[in-house]
């Protein structure tokens, strides 16, 4: 065991390597006492989660399109109450909910909202997870059901006291015909503004709606929805000014601490969400003139630490966890997640108490086949032995 971790630490110093001279970030050891594991594989299989040693003995899973594919769509932390570690939860696609609750989690299924529908966009109103629900044109044969009785589903609030579903705003209420899906949206808050793709025959058109309760948001339904809604059309310039990724120079202090620490001629994009937060801000790091693929990351802001990973799993921290003290006196750390194999990559994550949960999935172009989360004792890595490597 101790070997592989050595190699995983010398991948992340040559990472290092080429994040400036005075760049400098303390190396975590991911390895703990002898006889206890700081990772744990789960996958998704047959409906269920099922713990596994290495993600390529994960069972065998049919190739999907990655709108019509069990995986980890949207995943994201709770501030909490301050009385207890804040839970933390993951959308599911086709599948449901998994909650969060410090080092243990439990998945909530309901087939009638799951079963047909791609889901995603997590976000937050008074702590209480939100997601969105739509049918991808494209792959979905199940489109032609929203005209004959079906519920045409837009958003649905998981209440976190009785671990139920319910259905929150409908396209129906917003006045959309069957044929029309909302691919996606940016809430602040305030307002929804809502990009909405309607398919007939050989014909795709995109329009956009801003949306604004009148009343406290978790107080809609379905059946009040068209009169405590006020709704307008928009524009593609109003949607894109909301969810077009911005330059890093913009984003919040805590996050450019983390990111500095990035090679500055290494091209990424990262997805920031706020704990207990409204939608994603997005954030681009590339040169003028530079052609290159952007990395992937994902970026977690709490009251207390900040977190940034890459889909390679290299992973920058700062801050203290729930009822830690602060780590590395705040200056930023540096660790990286078990190596995947290629074809693989962890895409999105979320912490509750000092357990880091990062999805994982293989996939080839836009299609998904195996996928699942890692679970990470951030306690014994970041409050573990530190070296004093230089980055």
């Amino acid at each position: 065991m101790k070997c592989r971790y050595i190699a995983v630490l010398c991948a992340v110093l040559s990472l290092a390597s080429c994040s400036g001279k005075n760049r400098q970030a303390p190396l975590l050891s991911s390895d703990t006492a002898p006889g206890k594991k700081a990772h744990t594989w789960y996958c998704f299989d047959g409906g269920a989660i099922k713990a596994i040693d290495d993600v390529r003995r994960a069972p065998m899973q049919a190739e999907k399109p990655w709108t019509e594919a069990v995986r980890i769509s949207s995943a994201s932390s709770a501030i909490g109450d301050g009385n207890e570690a804040p839970c933390a939860y993951a959308v599911v696609n086709r599948l449901g909910m998994i909650v969060f609750t410090g080092g243990t989690f439990r998945l909530y299924t309901d087939a009638a909202v799951f079963a047909d529908r791609t889901a995603g966009n997590l976000v937050f109103q008074n702590d209480t997870p939100i997601f969105s629900l739509y049918k991808s044109t494209f792959f979905n044969a199940s489109l032609a059901n929203n005209a004959t009785g079906g519920v045409h589903h837009f958003l649905v609030l998981f209440d976190t006291a009785s671990s139920v579903f319910y259905p929150l705003i409908t396209c129906t209420a917003l006045a959309l015909p069957a044929e029309s899906e909302i691919t996606d949206f940016v809430w602040d808050g305030n307002v929804f503004v809502c990009s909405v793709k309607k398919s007939a025959e050989e014909k795709t058109d995109f329009s956009y709606l801003s949306v604004q309760p009148k009343i406290p948001l978790l107080s809609l339904s379905p059946a009040s929805a068209k009169n405590d809604l006020l709704i307008s059309e928009t524009d593609a310039d109003a949607y894109r000014s909301q969810a077009a990724p911005v330059n890093i120079a913009f984003a919040p202090k805590r996050l450019q601490e983390l990111a500095s620490l990035v090679d500055e001629d290494t091209a990424f994009f990262v997805e920031c969400r706020t704990a207990g937060g409204h939608s994603p801000r997005r954030y681009t790091n590339q040169m003028q003139n530079d052609d290159a693929s952007p990395l992937s990351a994902n970026a977690l802001i709490a009251d207390t630490y900040a977190c940034l990973m890459f889909g390679d799993g290299t992973t920058y921290a700062s801050g203290a966890l729930y009822g830690r003290h602060i780590v590395n006196d705040g200056k930023p750390v540096a660790f990286r997640l078990p190596k995947l194999p290629a074809g693989y990559a962890y895409t999105s994550f979320a912490v509750s108490g000092t357990t880091m949960y990062a999805a994982w999935e293989k996939s080839d172009f836009y299609k998904t086949d195996k996928s699942g989360f890692l679970s990470v004792d951030l306690d014994a890595i970041l409050y573990g032995s530190v070296s004093d490597a230089p980055r």
